[in-house]
């Protein structure tokens, strides 16, 4: 009797931790609206979750061999999450220049059912819904474990900017990239979630617009003092995939190029022809999404790499920008001659532009004509070959036949 009792106790308790560890719903916006095909919201582990979180913000192309997954879940469908819900690959073959949406994570602390309910419900109006839940979410020294991650790799800020400058991209103050992580307590900060409310549909039009994708998490109250304390344990104890990443971005200079660079008097530049210095000087640094002004994206450019021309992407007809309205200055790559020193026939050759300073030169158009007379070539060489076989293979005529046959008999 005892032995039964004590099992029941035993059972009970562990129901009630289990009900007491709820799961952390997140929610992903962008221009692609993916709509849930069930009702049921997929709980994935939180390891999962942090690679979603690391390939959606990372600022190179993330790869990871996925050993820190648990053995809850195979590799195979931890894949799978990870295509779905992480950040869509580039195109292999484009003929235009795109840029990537800016790529935001918003980590909300101390969230109920009660202070949660007004976000959820701006949400739903929005036909947002949640994506996916983390079964089990890490307790706040997790969650700060994480942020330290985010800030040695350039991602998240020392220091916390407000919310409504968060969730703006052109905000050079709180982004230095294409991509930001902040994170708020809304216990010790409950106007946090008032100021996402009353700011997601500025936060919508940004996504909607393909300008920026915004990935919500909505961390439980519960999960505070949770014995979780780290994010993956693996990748805690190991020697992080991502830390070897950041180490390798180091920008590696020529001693003698920074030598003659320091002694060298700082001068303004040719607007025409930015020198290459200046392009090497910008091409270390993060070139970001918009530029607030026309002057800081002609200085950080070097005038569009003396290519093109900086132009307000939010701007009308004329590049004016309305009252109160935010502007968005860009590099706008123009079609140039080939007046190079030492060119065979100068002024005879068209060259395109592409990139975000327009300092890569166009060449799909060449690419293409290779690639389709190539193609062309070897599909118009392969039916002869295989027509030539056709011919060989038919049966010679009755007729012939027949003659050869007489022939050796009169013999």
């Amino acid at each position: 009797m005892r032995l039964l009792t004590s099992i029941t106790v035993a059972a009970l308790s562990g129901l009630a931790a289990a009900a007491s560890q709820q799961s952390a719903d997140v929610f992903i916006l962008d221009s692609k609206q993916q709509q849930q095909t069930s009702r049921e919201v997929p709980r994935l582990p939180k390891e999962v979750v942090r690679h979603i979180l690391l390939q959606r913000t990372s600022r190179d192309n993330y790869g990871s061999d996925l050993r820190d997954i648990p053995s809850s879940i195979d590799t195979e469908a931890a894949i799978s999450f990870l295509a779905k819900y992480g950040k869509s690959p580039a195109p292999l073959f484009s003929q235009t220049e795109t840029s990537d949406p800016s790529q935001l994570v918003v980590i909300l602390e101390g969230v109920t059912a009660e202070n949660a309910g007004p976000l959820k419900e701006s949400l739903a109006k929005l036909s947002q819904h949640a994506a996916f839940a983390i079964s089990d979410p890490p307790s706040k020294v997790a969650n700060d474990r994480l942020m330290s991650l985010f800030q040695n790799l350039g991602i998240a800020a020392p220091e916390q900017c407000d919310l409504a400058s968060a969730i703006n991209p052109v905000n050079g103050d709180c982004w230095t990239g294409s991509s930001s992580v902040v994170k708020y307590d809304v216990q010790k900060s409950p106007e946090a979630l008032d100021t996402l409310v009353d700011n997601l549909s500025r936060l919508n039009k940004f996504v909607s617009s393909g300008d920026l994708e915004a990935l919500l998490v909505l961390m439980p109250e519960s999960s505070r003092s949770s014995k979780l304390n780290q994010w993956s344990v693996k990748a805690a104890t190991g020697s992080s995939d991502l830390r070897r990443r950041f180490n390798s971005e180091t920008v590696i200079a020529d001693d003698s190029a920074r030598g003659a660079n320091a002694g060298a008097a700082p001068t303004q530049p040719p607007v025409s022809r930015p020198t290459k210095s200046l392009l090497q000087t910008a091409a270390k640094k993060a070139i970001p999404q918009c530029f607030t002004s026309e002057k800081s994206c002609v200085d950080q450019t070097g005038n569009c790499s003396g290519h093109g021309q900086c132009v307000n992407k939010w701007g009308g007809k004329n590049g004016s920008t309305e009252a109160g309205g935010a502007s968005c200055f860009v590099c706008k790559c123009l079609a140039t001659m080939d007046n190079r020193p030492g060119a065979q026939a100068k002024g005879d050759k068209t060259q395109h532009w592409g990139g975000n300073m327009c300092q890569k030169e166009d060449v799909s158009m060449q690419f293409w004509l290779i690639a389709g007379s190539t193609i062309t070539l070897i599909g118009a060489i392969a039916f002869a070959i295989g027509l030539l076989f056709e011919v060989g293979e038919e049966k010679m005529p009755g007729v012939l036949g027949a003659g050869v046959v007489r022939g050796s008999s009169a013999k």
